[in-house]
């Protein structure tokens, strides 16, 4: 490596050590991952919030904005789907 190379690359190292710094802090501030059945109780509890969220929005969407209430309807029924799935995957795991 020549001079010039590492005079460059000790300069993008130093231009990336903040976002290195930033990244750091954020790792830092997370949660401890959880097992699948936690991550699957979560998110049951979750769900039906979500299926409320949507059908509020599509009792407040016109009539006459039908792409909007089809994606709202869509969205519904895969939040649906999902809540199923989830209830499936928890009583195979005896919960």
């Amino acid at each position: 490596m020549t001079t010039h190379e590492a005079s460059t690359w000790l300069d993008e190292a130093a231009s990336l050590a903040p976002v290195l710094l930033a990244t750091r802090a954020i790792i830092s501030h997370m949660p401890a991952p959880t097992n699948e059945r936690q991550a699957l109780e979560r998110e049951r509890h979750e769900l039906p919030a979500h299926v409320a969220n949507y059908q509020r929005e599509l009792d407040a969407t016109p009539q006459e904005n039908r792409e909007r209430r089809e994606r709202l309807a869509w969205q519904i029924r895969r939040v649906k789907k999902r809540m199923a799935e989830v209830h499936a995957r928890l009583t195979v795991a005896g919960g």
